[in-house]
């Protein structure tokens, strides 16, 4: 009898675990500390970029700290002359834009570019997208009361999708010149989320969570919903190696709006291609500066 008890209570048990399995897992799901997600947020969104305090600055730029209702952003700025703005992208800084600035400022154009919050030398917090359109208002804002005034629009990566989001007031009839766009933000937002190699379910909770908060706060900022309205007066440079965000997607955009011109790279990848001779030159075409005794370089010391 006791064998036959004991085999009994084995079997209850077995059959009881798939239950208690799920009640943990679900359990597990929601008792994950919110510490947590605030953890992954700022492993997120406060990129570290190697070596950003060893950037040094190159001759002939300035600095400064700007206070913007979020937070002190770090501020570069290079030249005399017409006002362009760089924005930079989730992860990278205003130093990749350093050798364009140089050379426009060799042009007669005054170059303004900044870190973004949780982002090279401005303060350290995170900063959603959301946060990247406003301290890219701030900014457009700031060159625009300039007495040089706001004269073009660099971006690169999401910065593309700051430029597009801001307030149209401030965007309207400048020329904008955007590299490596990302028109999908969802797809890249997931992909930066897997590189983070934490455990599997941590990152299907956190997506499942990104994912509500897309619909209601993100997908209005997708940048084909606000690119159009400056189609005409927009340059997109895509690298056909990109692996963070396809080039196709810049090439439908462009067969939807085929006033907005496009400029196709080969093995630049989604950064190198900022410094390329190729995204130089039709800078500096659209900028209408044909003098060609202007060399660019793109290393910068």
């Amino acid at each position: 009898m006791e064998k036959v008890s004991s085999l009994s209570s084995r079997l209850s048990l077995n059959n009881l675990f798939p239950t208690f399995a799920k009640k943990k897992a679900s359990l597990m799901t929601r008792l994950i500390p919110s510490w947590t997600n605030n953890k992954i947020d700022s492993m997120l969104f406060v990129p570290k970029i190697k070596d950003a305090k060893s950037i040094k600055l190159p001759r002939g730029f300035t600095e400064s700290n700007v206070k913007t209702n979020d937070g002190k952003v770090k501020t570069y700025q290079t030249g005399k002359g017409p006002t362009i703005v760089f924005v930079h992208g989730w992860g990278g800084g205003a130093h990749q834009f350093f050798p364009l600035m140089r050379g426009l400022a060799q042009c007669g154009f005054s170059s303004l570019a900044f870190d973004h919050l949780g982002h090279g030398q401005s303060e350290i917090k995170p900063a959603t997208l959301h946060q990247s359109v406003a301290t890219t208002n701030h900014m457009l804002e700031m060159a625009k009361k300039s007495k040089a005034g706001l004269y073009s629009i660099v971006g690169h990566s999401t910065g593309c999708i700051a430029i597009a989001s801001a307030r149209n007031a401030l965007v309207r009839n400048t020329p904008l010149f955007l590299i490596s766009p990302v028109f999908n933000y969802k797809l890249y937002f997931l992909k930066r989320l897997v590189r983070l190699r934490l455990h599997a379910d941590l990152i299907k909770q956190y997506a499942n969570r990104f994912a509500k908060t897309y619909r209601s706060e993100y997908q209005k900022l997708e940048l084909a919903r606000h690119l159009d309205k400056y189609s005409d007066i927009a340059v997109i440079a895509h690298d056909e190696s990109d692996a963070e965000s396809s080039y196709k997607d810049s090439e439908r955009f462009c067969a939807k709006y085929p006033l907005t011109k496009l400029l196709i790279t080969k093995h630049t990848d989604h950064e190198r291609i900022i410094n390329s001779e190729s995204v130089w030159q039709e800078l500096k075409s659209q900028l209408n500066y044909d003098d060609t005794t202007v060399n660019f370089v793109a290393e910068i010391v």
